[in-house]
């Protein structure tokens, strides 16, 4: 907790422990619930936090140089939303 009643969350927390506690499950409940249902909890309990948040993405289209992405390069356009799908998460 901040000195201004934020949350501070250190970069090692595993998003198990994350989830699980009493302050974030109360006051941050959505936050508690999409690290819930995103991940099997082998997953979560490997997981931390700067993982999660310093990870590429894993789109294929971003690594398919033949597709438009705007991630790759801004303002190419959106494979996976103007194009067919390949199974992608968005």
């Amino acid at each position: 907790m901040t000195d201004a009643g934020g949350l501070r969350i250190g970069a090692l927390v595993r998003n198990t422990d994350l989830a699980a506690h009493e302050r974030v499950r109360r006051d941050y409940a959505v936050l508690s619930r999409a690290l819930l249902a995103g991940a099997s909890g082998q997953l979560r309990n490997q997981a931390t936090t700067a993982g999660n948040l310093l990870q590429r993405t894993r789109c294929p289209y971003f690594y398919d140089t033949n597709q438009p992405c705007n991630k790759r390069l801004p303002g190419s356009g959106c494979a996976a939303l103007e194009g067919f799908s390949r199974q992608h998460a968005w």
